[in-house]
């Protein structure tokens, strides 16, 4: 019963998702800057909170972060605060929706760039999303993503040179994963109905994936991943 009621509220969902896209193309364009200017901190604490829609996160900020929003209603553009607090930065981008339906008529797109330059504990959350997570040469502390109703792709690929770990809560998501082939990586995966593929990683068992260079490196990337409906592919960066 629990699995019927979970492919009911999915399809719901996805038809949702189809609505909006539809909308989409009949929207007139808006957009606007957003940017947080490099100070003294030595690391930042990011919180990002996307409504729905279309989201690019990056790298390669000469400034904490610069962005664009792109959308075609006012109340949608994001709050952003930042506070530093002693050594320590804290970012919180946040919007505010009032039901997904309201998409279906209506674009909203996110373009963000984050610093490289120091440590960044990133938290993402989700609503309903076409989003591309390209965090290579960002330098993770911690990483934290919840997908919603998504199709994700999420990069770690490249060269690390300090150990994080990161949850990904997939929900109801088609997911690749990207990970390193020199850095050690494990990935615990629990899942509902979904599949996985891992055909480049090596299978511990129970969920439980690593690469060839887990167990063999200084620096390494564990990731707990939680799959509520959907596919999810873990696979090696070129």
């Amino acid at each position: 019963m629990r699995k019927i009621m979970i492919i009911i509220v999915a399809a719901g969902l996805m038809w949702m998702v189809g609505s909006w896209a539809y909308g989409l193309l009949k929207s007139d364009q808006m957009a606007g800057d957003l940017s947080i200017e490099k100070d003294v901190a030595k690391s930042l604490d990011v919180d990002i909170r996307f409504g729905a829609g279309n989201l690019l996160i990056e790298g390669g900020s000469q400034e904490w972060v610069n962005g664009t929003v792109d959308t075609n209603v006012k109340k949608w553009y994001p709050s952003v605060t930042y506070k530093n607090k002693k050594t320590i930065g804290y970012l919180e981008i946040q919007q505010k929706m009032k039901g997904i339906s309201a998409l279906r008529k209506n674009r909203n797109d996110w373009h963000l760039q984050l610093t490289n330059e120091v440590p960044v504990n990133l938290d993402v959350e989700m609503g309903v999303s076409d989003s591309e997570l390209n965090l290579s040469g960002i330098r993770l502390s911690r990483l934290s993503v919840d997908a919603g109703v998504s199709d994700t792709t999420i990069k770690l690929g490249g060269g690390w040179k300090e150990s994080f770990d990161g949850e990904i809560d997939l929900g109801v998501s088609d997911a690749e994963i990207h990970l390193p082939k020199e850095t050690g990586v494990k990935v615990t995966v629990s899942k509902g109905i979904g599949s996985i593929g891992a055909k480049d990683f090596i299978s511990k068992g129970k969920g439980v994936y690593v690469n060839e260079a887990y167990g063999h490196s200084a620096v390494q990337i564990n990731l707990k991943i939680d799959l509520g409906v959907g596919d999810v592919k873990l696979l090696l960066a070129e």
